[in-house]
Formats: structure tokens, C-alpha cells, sequence
């Protein structure tokens, strides 16, 4: 599986609109229609407001000025969809959580995460032994990562999140937690739209590493709240230290889509339903879907154009690194030993076939890769098992990627 591509569609408003006259009524219809397509429109050909802009009306610009405040209004009520989303979910205890139908899935993910985690922080304790390691952690959620950072032997972490009473309990389970524990701060903001540092006990902290997981795609619903979080998350951050997360793979999501009759594809576990054609490609921003994973997510989200991420990330002194859907990070990371290792330790698979008193968490259809390869395997015996994932599971953990950028420089706006 290639890593997200989406340079064909990221091209929906680019300089060949210009072309005729037929363009320029497209170019009134999107400011009329859409504030938030024409900053795409914009940022694309790197101007605003040059000779063609200038055929626009006062009365478009008018319109342009009530677009801009419908919105804003629309990202304010998304803003407020995904919040109360995050709130209202129950904390489920161990054997609830084991008998979720995304048990594996999660734990996979938690995987990924440590890996990046602990790649990343070895890097910076490599670079400078000794030195206290501070990390901000935005979109927290619930503090999933928290036994994370204390592995990793963080100094200091700030906990970012939306969700009010997903901060809350963040803050509870790190009030919780044995051993030693760094020091904490708690903040429950929208980090698409409010100034962290603002926030920060100490507004002069210098963050080592900043992690975004399954989180950054809520930004894209505009350019302004790109930059705001792309704003928090390096505004903070050392030259030389790093940013990076997991985010839904926009190329792989639009491939599947295309596939279907219907913009809409899944299985038992999830669903995802595209609120725009993809034959026609998607916008830059507020690319919407739907998006339902069993018993944890249920809300809209927004396509990430990696492309044009890239590009507006290095305005702000980030160099891209490293990127890979995670199929291909699996690949890669799960042949060296520790991690290999951690695999097992945290039970990312399942026993295939699984031992006598326990059942599958699948159907058995969804176990063919599994059974097929020990079937051609030389000289199997009839007690061999193998971890593996249902197809399921897999289905949609291929659909996100991780990515990690440098900070390189200081923009000269800091």
C-alpha cells in the first residue's frame, strides 16, 4: 500500500481555473457559496486578491464577507458536534474492553503510538543526555498515552484536548498512576482555534516533542484552523525537536470510496460515507465524511490533503521527515527486536486458531489469510497457531498513516 498521494486532487482550485471567462464565474460562485474554498483557492496560487480577484464585484465581496461568517458559525457547531461526541463517551473497564470487537484494533493502535513515542524521544535523549525532556500532547483524549511518556521517561507533558471531561479524565487516571511520574498541566481548549500558550502556566516553555494523535484531521475543516493548530504546535517547539501523529490517509480513504456505488464502504466494525463525490475529487479543506468505528467513534471528520499539509507546515519551520501508511509502518517496525517484542507484550493478535474454551472475535471468513498461510506452511503440525488480526480490523487500521516532521527553523513571525 502506497503512503497518501493526492497531488490529482489537490489541484480542484488551481491556476487553471484562470483559463476563461467560465472560470471566473466559478471563482464568484465559490466565494459566494464558500469563504472557506476560496482561502484554499487562494493559499493554492499563492495570492489573494491579484488582477483576476479584482473582476470580482463589491457586491461578491459583500457575499464574501457573510460566507465568511456562515462559516465560521458551521465550524463553531462542528466544533461543538465533536466535543459533545468525545464527552458523552463511557469509560469502559478491562473486561468490557476485552470483549470489544476492536479489542486487537486498539491495541495495534496503542502500538503504533508507542513506537513513535519511544522512536522519537530516544532521538532527542541520544542528541542531549540528561537534558529534562518537556512534550506537549495535543488532542489528549482521555490520556491514552500517559503510561507513554512515563515509559519514555518524560519530564513534563501538557495535556490538550477539546473535550472538557475528556481532559478531566486524563487528569484523574495521571492522579492515579504509581511509580515516577513527571509533572503535568491540563488543558481543555480547542486547539484549532484558541492559543494554547496562551494557557500555558509557563508561557515560555520549550516543547521537545509535540504528538497529535487521531486528531489533526478535525482542523481541516478550514485554513484558519490549520494554522491555528499547526500555530500550537510549533509556536513552542525547539528547532531540532520534533512533531508528529497518525491521521486517516486521505489517498487510501478516496481510493476505497471510488470503488463503491455510493461513496460509502466499511464492514461489521466500520463505516465510512463520503459527504462529497470523490469522482470529482475533494476540496482542500472541509473535505467531510462520516466516519462510525464500533463503540468508539461516531461522528464527522474531515480528508487530510497531505500535500498541501506538508506545504503549509513548512511555513511555520517544519521539514517532513518521515511518512507511511501504516500498513507499511507495521512492516517496517515490527522486525526490530523491542518492538517486535511489544507486539506480544501488549497482544496486538489474535491466536489463530484459537485455543480450546475461547472463540474468535470474528467470523471465520475473516481469518482466510490466517488459515491459508498455515495451510501452505511446510511441515505444519496440527497444533501450530499464529497471531494475526481479523480482516476487519485491519480493514481499518490500514486506512490511517503516521507522519513526523523537524523543526528546522524559526519562522520569522515568532
Amino acid at each position: 500500500m502506497r503512503p497518501a498521494d493526492s497531488s490529482r486532487e489537490a489541484q480542484i482550485l488551481s491556476s487553471s481555473l484562470l483559463d476563461d471567462r467560465d472560470s471566473l464565474l466559478r471563482i464568484r460562485r465559490i466565494v459566494m457559496q464558500n469563504a472557506c474554498a476560496l482561502n484554499a483557492f487562494a493559499f493554492r496560487n499563492n495570492f489573494i486578491f491579484k488582477s483576476t480577484f479584482l473582476l470580482i464585484t463589491r457586491r461578491t465581496m459583500s457575499n464574501l464577507e457573510e460566507a465568511n461568517e456562515i462559516c465560521k458559525k458551521a465550524e463553531d457547531n462542528h466544533a461543538s458536534v465533536v466535543a459533545a461526541h468525545y464527552n458523552d463517551l463511557k469509560e469502559k473497564g478491562l473486561r468490557e474492553r476485552f470483549n470489544s470487537p476492536i479489542y486487537y484494533l486498539r491495541n495495534f493502535n496503542n502500538w503504533v503510538k508507542s513506537v513513535l513515542i519511544q522512536e522519537y524521544i530516544n532521538k532527542i535523549r541520544d542528541k542531549d543526555y540528561g537534558r529534562p525532556i518537556k512534550v506537549l500532547d495535543i488532542c489528549c483524549g482521555k490520556g491514552g498515552d500517559l503510561s507513554k511518556w512515563q515509559r519514555g521517561r518524560a519530564n513534563h507533558v501538557i495535556f490538550a484536548d477539546i473535550a472538557e471531561v475528556s481532559v478531566q479524565q486524563c487528569k484523574s487516571r495521571f492522579d492515579k498512576m504509581y511509580g515516577n511520574k513527571f509533572t503535568a498541566q491540563f488543558i481543555a481548549a480547542d486547539c484549532t482555534k484558541e492559543n494554547l500558550r496562551d494557557k500555558y502556566t509557563d508561557p515560555s516553555i520549550k516543547f521537545d516533542i509535540v504528538s497529535c494523535q487521531f486528531g489533526l484531521h478535525y482542523s481541516f475543516e478550514s485554513l484558519r484552523q490549520v494554522r491555528q493548530m499547526l500555530k500550537n504546535s510549533t509556536e513552542c517547539l525547539k528547532v531540532g525537536g520534533y512533531f508528529f501523529g497518525t491521521i486517516p490517509n486521505a489517498y487510501e480513504i478516496v481510493s476505497r470510496a471510488k470503488k463503491s456505488s455510493n461513496s460509502e464502504f466499511g464492514n461489521r466494525i466500520y463505516n465510512i460515507k463520503l459527504l462529497f463525490d470523490p469522482k470529482d475529487g475533494y476540496p482542500l479543506f472541509g473535505a467531510k465524511y462520516d466516519f462510525h468505528l464500533e463503540g468508539v467513534v461516531d461522528c464527522p471528520e474531515f480528508l487530510v490533503n497531505f500535500d498541501l499539509f506538508r506545504k503549509l507546515a513548512s511555513e511555520y519551520g517544519l521539514e517532513l521527515v518521515y511518512k507511511t501508511a501504516l500498513a507499511d509502518f507495521y512492516n517496517e517496525f515490527s522486525m526490530i527486536k523491542e518492538y517486535k517484542h511489544l507486539l506480544h507484550k501488549i497482544m496486538c493478535f489474535e491466536t489463530y486458531p484459537s485455543p480450546p474454551g475461547q472463540q474468535l472475535l470474528g467470523e471465520p471468513s475473516e481469518y482466510e489469510h490466517a488459515k491459508s498461510f498455515l495451510d501452505n506452511s511446510e511441515g505444519r503440525n496440527e497444533r501450530d497457531r499464529l497471531g494475526t488480526m481479523s480482516q476487519c480490523e485491519w480493514d481499518v487500521a490500514t486506512v490511517y498513516m503516521a507522519f513526523v516532521f523537524k523543526k528546522c527553523k524559526t519562522p520569522n513571525s515568532e
